[in-house]
């Protein structure tokens, strides 16, 4: 069964966000040059995902020059099967590239290609955009395009997220909306990182799916961590 859209939980690392397949929040000069590794367990409370736990790992690594390579493993089930057909994971190899416009606006292209069972799934072209105000707050919309590689069954995701760092506290809050223009379902995804030096762990709550005639929702509990060097 085709599957919607790809987990948000491997979304971002906060000292190098540009990084992350999902989310990209704020880009600075500085992260440029690092390697990152993520990881999250999510728990869900409905058959959406093909079991009651599912996993995604993602490594990349951001040059110098602003390109990102990374690669991503998404709904690798670890849980009770929901239904007799064991789903593979979803294999994602993507390459990004980002720009600052200046101190506070970036805009990034990108163009992500989807795997599952070694054969292409999805041709998945992105843009994105995003300003950091000088007050903790961000805003970002990423808008990536699902071109069908077996039916004609395309769709289009569109991420807008809204996230504060507070000042006096290593903790960043986010909240991101996924809409998919064809198929009409909507995500609700609410994440609280403890943004610490080294690995940087987070819990996340999502509400999947809505909207979709002849399917119910899922609500799952995420958690997770992420590291740079």
């Amino acid at each position: 069964m085709k599957k919607l859209s790809l987990a948000v939980a491997c979304s971002s690392l906060l000292i190098s966000p540009l990084a992350f397949s999902e989310q990209a929040e704020v880009i600075n000069e500085g992260i440029f040059g690092t390697s990152y590794v993520t990881g999250n367990v999510q728990f869900h409370d409905s058959d959406m995902h093909g079991s009651s736990a599912t996993s995604t790992l993602e490594a990349g690594h951001t040059f110098k020059s602003g390109t990102t390579l990374l690669v991503e493993f998404d709904g690798i089930q670890i849980g009770d099967l929901k239904t007799d057909y064991n789903a593979p994971a979803y294999i994602t190899l993507g390459a990004e590239q980002a720009f600052n416009i200046n101190d506070n606006f970036w805009v990034a292209v990108g163009y992500h290609h989807l795997l599952a069972n070694g054969e292409a799934v999805q041709h998945r072209p992105l843009v994105k955009i995003g300003y950091n105000f000088d007050n903790g707050i961000s805003i970002s919309n990423r808008t990536r395009w699902h071109l069908d590689a077996i039916d004609d069954n395309d769709d289009t995701r569109m991420d807008n997220a809204i996230a504060y760092t507070f000042q006096d506290s290593p903790i960043n809050l986010k909240y991101n909306n996924v809409y998919m223009l064809d198929s009409e379902s909507m995500d609700h995804e609410l994440r609280a990182t403890w943004t610490r030096s080294g690995v940087q762990p987070y819990a996340e709550f999502r509400s999947q799916g809505n909207n979709v005639d002849g399917q119910d929702s899922n609500n799952a509990f995420v958690i997770g961590a992420s590291y740079a060097f």
